[in-house]
This record gives C-alpha cells, sequence and structure tokens, in this order.
C-alpha cells in the first residue's frame, strides 16, 4: 500500500473517531462516505465501518463515558440485542444484493436529511429536551 493511501486511510479514521465519540456518528456518515472517495465499494467501506465497531474502537470512549456516569446499561444492552438482529439482517440485503447499491445511497440519503432537520429543528432552534417516549 502507498504511503500516501496509509495517510488517508489514517486521517479518515480520525477523523470519523472525533465525530464518534463526540456526537455519536462516525461510520454510517463520515467513514463509509470517505472510504468510498478512496476506492473502497459500498460493501467493503460497510465491512470496514462494522469491524471498527468492534471493542477495539470503542473501548477508550466506553471507558470515558463510564467514568462520567453515562451509561444506562440496561437500555444499552436491549439496544445491542436489537441492533445486533438488525446488523445481521442488513448484512444480508447488502451482500446477497437484494436492494441495489444505488436505492442504499436514497435510503442513507433520505436517513440523514431527515435525522439532520429533526435535530437541528428540536435542538439547534427550539432547544427542545423532549423525548419521543417519557
Amino acid at each position: 500500500m502507498d504511503f500516501k493511501f496509509i495517510i488517508a486511510y489514517l486521517v479518515v479514521g480520525i477523523i470519523s473517531g472525533l465525530f464518534t465519540g463526540s456526537v455519536g456518528v462516525g461510520s454510517g456518515v463520515i467513514l463509509v462516505p470517505l472510504l468510498t472517495q478512496l476506492g473502497m465499494s459500498l460493501s467493503q467501506s460497510i465491512a470496514t465501518g462494522l469491524l471498527l465497531q468492534l471493542v477495539p474502537q470503542s473501548i477508550f470512549g466506553v471507558i470515558e463515558y463510564y467514568n462520567a456516569g453515562d451509561i444506562v446499561w440496561k437500555n444499552s444492552l436491549i439496544v445491542l440485542i436489537g441492533s445486533s438482529i438488525g446488523i445481521y439482517f442488513g448484512a444480508m440485503i447488502n451482500t446477497k444484493k437484494w436492494i441495489s447499491n444505488k436505492y442504499l445511497y436514497l435510503i442513507l440519503s433520505i436517513t440523514l436529511f431527515t435525522s439532520s432537520i429533526y435535530i437541528f429543528i428540536t435542538h439547534v432552534i427550539y432547544h427542545s429536551t423532549q423525548f419521543l417516549i417519557e
């Protein structure tokens, strides 16, 4: 591998890690698009993102948030179970090509757009602290 690609991948990792650690988005929003720009396929980029979500990437952030008292174990474990099921089926959708890359990008774009609008309106404009379930 060429040295410039090593530096590029390292920078992508640092940027993704900064966003993941600070605002909770990294893999789908930052990492996957940047890796595809570096020449990886969508499937390779997603696989890399999943690989990074294993313990080695997250352990330092988990320790920091644990020390701050921000981890709600019961809720987190329930989400982990659901996420594992979703990741399994999502990986099948992609690797088996049940949905084309074009439509996967469309789904991602719509999700990011609507999430961005929701976050902007509720937390930037109105400074809301309301939750979906109370």
